[in-house]
């Protein structure tokens, strides 16, 4: 059935509605209801009496435009092979799309949001926006990979001689599977063709989308992996900065490590996202705890920091992605 112009307006208008409705009710709960939020206030309020305490807490404020900037320029120079986009008009795009994304399972909504910004195909815009998550993956994984091979020698004891082989064989498989992850990325248009080559003729008509892969450059992928990687240094060197922020002292070198091994799991767990700030801490507590010996007023600042880092880095930008939340279109316009 062919929906008119005005129904389709009216269903749109309807859909943002509810959008914002519930974005401002998931981050009411997860910052009000879930948790421990009255512990949380009083150290955050504790805290802010220190001096070092609120330059941290600015200079963590002034990274989260540069991290979502980063994100910016990486879904810009992907979605450019299908539809030009300005800069600033990329930014709302991916702030709208925080705020669509903050009650779907694991975020995907937030390049659902993206794409539903946009006049080109949504099958398309979709590959490509798919393809830059992937880049941030791959990162994630890389990094959380090597971190673990700098975990277990300091945090696992070698009793037999044949642990010390399986720890090698550990090296050269990370060593081999991150090379892997980074050539089958850059590969991608390259495998996208062949792979096109053995699609049965009656699935042909999935070349008409994954065409759009194959006009990838390897200029462009490399850039998407360095930005997904400086965006990657961005957010951790955020939580960083806050969990000294918190007082808690710890070398940079052992809290990127532990910190990497956080975002490691935290991308291997399919969160649901009621529960997803729970998830957070804990896995923060758990890793990040095991350098302080499981202190628990350790663990409230490792909770605070892990909790304030989600109120800066998604609760605020979806906040500020309501504001652009009427550029999404559900369904599409005549």
């Amino acid at each position: 059935m062919k929906l008119s112009a005005k129904v389709k307006k009216t269903l749109n208008s309807t859909a943002r509605i509810l959008i914002v409705a519930v974005a401002c009710w998931f981050i009411y709960r997860q910052v009000f209801v879930q948790g421990d939020f009255a512990q949380f206030r009083q150290q955050l309020v504790f805290s802010f009496h220190s001096d070092s305490f609120r330059l941290l807490l600015f200079a963590v404020l002034l990274m989260m435009p540069l991290n979502w900037l980063l994100e910016t320029v990486k879904w810009r120079s992907l979605i450019r092979y299908l539809e030009p986009v300005t800069i600033p008009s990329a930014f709302r795009s991916v702030l709208a799309g925080i705020t669509f994304s903050l009650f779907t399972p694991s975020r995907v909504g937030e390049f659902l949001g993206r794409v539903f910004t946009l006049k080109a195909n949504r099958i398309k815009s979709a590959l490509l926006t798919i393809a830059g998550s992937i880049s941030q993956l791959i990162v994630t994984l890389v990094a959380g990979m090597v971190a673990l091979l700098f975990f277990i020698p300091q945090y696992v004891l070698f009793y037999e001689r044949w642990q010390d082989y399986l720890f090698a064989g550990l090296v050269i498989f990370v060593l081999l599977l991150s090379s892997l992850l980074v050539l089958l990325f850059l590969k991608s248009p390259v495998i996208t063709a062949r792979l096109d080559k053995l699609i049965r003729p009656q699935w042909r008509r999935m070349n008409l989308y994954l065409i759009v892969i194959e006009r990838i450059g390897r200029r462009t992928l490399t850039g998407v992996l360095l930005l997904s990687a400086l965006r990657y240094l961005v957010f951790s060197g955020q939580f960083y900065l806050l969990l000294r922020a918190f007082g808690l002292e710890i070398p940079y070198f052992q809290a990127m490590m532990l910190i990497s091994l956080t975002y490691f799991v935290m991308a291997a767990i399919p969160t649901v996202a009621l529960a997803d700030l729970g998830i957070r801490g804990s896995v923060s507590i758990f890793f990040i705890g095991i350098y302080f010996g499981g202190n628990t007023a350790a663990a409230a600042s490792i909770l605070s920091a892990s909790t304030l880092i989600w109120i800066i880095n998604l609760a605020l930008p979806a906040l500020l992605g309501v504001l652009f939340i009427r550029r999404i279109s559900i369904i599409n316009k005549p």
